[in-house]
């Protein structure tokens, strides 16, 4: 009998997505990466969990923007990075969508819902009020989320 097989992955084996030969650094990985996401005509965020002592979720503190979602929100990039987003939504938690985003991260379950209903403005911003098909997903301790908008709602008042 031969001797026995380890079948524990490599403590050197390389990404399943990078072939042998790819001399990419990751840094330039990463600037193609947002570059991408940039491209998106739709906003994107990515954020992470603010915890409290006891590991609940409080908020979420924007980490990253595209640029449509900046346009989306009336602001530069620059300003929303750095936010938590019930800073600048007023109607995050009251929507449910910070519960859904909670329940995303914790889970693990990606969300979906389409044709769901928003009455917000950004705090220093746009009204973003209108239909929307929402999606997010957990990435590490927090979420990437997308707002596909299939109707504006008139601005209240």
């Amino acid at each position: 009998m031969g001797p026995a097989h380890d079948h524990r992955p490599s403590t050197t084996a390389r990404s399943p997505i990078l072939r042998r030969n790819v001399t990419t650094t990751q840094a330039v990985l990463e600037q193609r990466l947002l570059a991408a996401l940039d491209a998106i005509d739709e906003p994107v965020s990515i954020a992470s969990a603010v915890r409290d002592r006891d590991g609940r979720i409080l908020d979420f503190r924007l980490e990253f923007v595209n640029l449509a979602a900046a346009r989306w929100a009336g602001l530069e990039r620059e300003a929303v990075i750095g936010l938590i987003t019930g800073e600048l939504l007023p109607e995050f938690r009251s929507s449910g969508y910070f519960d859904t985003l909670q329940d995303a991260v914790e889970s693990g379950t990606p969300f979906a819902r389409d044709g769901a209903v928003v009455a917000d403005k950004v705090i220093g911003g746009s009204w973003i009020g209108g239909t929307y098909d929402l999606r997010a997903i957990r990435l590490g301790d927090g979420y990437m989320s997308t707002w596909r908008l299939r109707a504006a709602a008139p601005k209240p008042g």
